[in-house]
């Protein structure tokens, strides 16, 4: 005698193998999709990059060309960003469906220093972050005064404490903008010396408060060119009282 439950049993059981097969054939389709060339990363976007070109960070980036945009490690390709000194932080957003947007911000050189022929780039820290064959900036002052003993990209420049401050100054003259610049002397920690590239010496006595005095000489800068006034030095190692003139040998 037929089992008239026969059938009825086998339909959930066919109704599931069925469904089965749409989502095994939809996960295929869908896997196939977005490993299709319209994902194919065709272009990395750079942004923030000032001191590198847009090329040297896609190079550091490493991504593969035509690379899979889902497959891209964002966070191992921000890890080899920021794993370079001249680079403080570093984000990669994917930009669907064919774009990657690499942001960086970058460490600013504060001064530079001569070196066994070259010139290291040391940021406001006083760590090495970039070594060049010639100056690359004609407002970025020359560190001077002091002799390297230990200097590796990425570390701080021994002996530290004079290069510190230099970097100190050299932050301090870049955040307040002052143009021309030739030197920052840190021979006399007690009293460091800026010589610009119009061949005026700023005395800014010692490093306490230091920001405050290189402010104070901007201001008197600015004034001296913009009357073309004819000023050998400025000084302001004592802030509330400073002088300028010049030097009494003709």
């Amino acid at each position: 005698m037929p089992d008239p439950y026969h059938n009825s049993r086998r339909r959930p059981r066919l109704r599931a193998s069925f469904a089965g097969t749409v989502l095994l054939f939809l996960a295929v389709v869908a896997a196939a999709f977005l490993n299709s060339p319209y994902f194919s990363v065709e272009h990395v976007e750079v942004s923030g990059a000032r001191y590198l070109s847009a090329d040297e960070v896609r190079m550091i980036a490493g991504v593969p060309e035509r690379s899979n945009i889902f497959s891209v490690p964002v966070h191992e390709v921000e890890e080899r960003l920021r794993a370079t000194p001249r680079i403080a932080r570093a984000t990669v957003k994917r930009l669907f469906p064919q774009a990657l947007l690499i942001e960086i911000v970058e460490r600013a050189t504060a001064v530079q220093m001569p070196y066994a022929g070259y010139f290291i780039d040391i940021d406001a820290e006083g760590c090495a972050i970039a070594v060049a064959e010639a100056i690359t900036d004609p407002d970025i002052p020359l560190l001077v005064g002091v002799k390297p003993t230990y200097v590796s990209v990425g570390e701080a420049v021994r002996p530290e404490a004079p290069v510190r401050l230099g970097a100190r100054v050299g932050q301090a003259l870049a955040d307040c903008k002052v143009p021309m610049l030739s030197e920052i002397d840190v021979s006399q920690p007690g009293n460091v010396v800026v010589r610009t590239s119009d061949g005026i010496r700023i005395l800014l006595g010692t490093e306490e408060g230091i920001e405050s005095r290189v402010s104070v000489a901007d201001s008197i800068l600015a004034s001296v060119r913009e009357q073309g006034a004819r000023v050998d030095y400025i000084d302001v190692r004592v802030e509330t009282r400073p002088v300028m003139g010049r030097n009494n040998k003709q």
